[in-house]
């Protein structure tokens, strides 16, 4: 969840973190030819979608999540 008036970033009830803190990115996975979206923190990579070639994939996901979380 991203709550941006108080700048915060928490994934299925973890750690709650700073937006600041966080980036959103295409990973590589094995097996697939498709990309997965991951958040990148202090505390670790999460996964918060397995990219799929025949459900359309993660498209710009991770860019518009970036922007999201910048935007002030």
């Amino acid at each position: 969840m991203i709550d941006r008036k108080l700048g915060l970033f928490s994934y299925r009830g973890g750690a709650l973190v700073q937006l600041d803190q966080v980036q959103f990115a295409r990973k590589l996975q094995i097996g697939p030819s498709s990309p997965k979206l991951v958040a990148v923190t202090p505390g670790g990579t999460l996964v918060l979608k397995r990219g799929n070639p025949f459900d359309g994939g993660i498209g710009g996901v991770d860019e518009l999540l970036n922007s999201v979380a910048r935007a002030k």
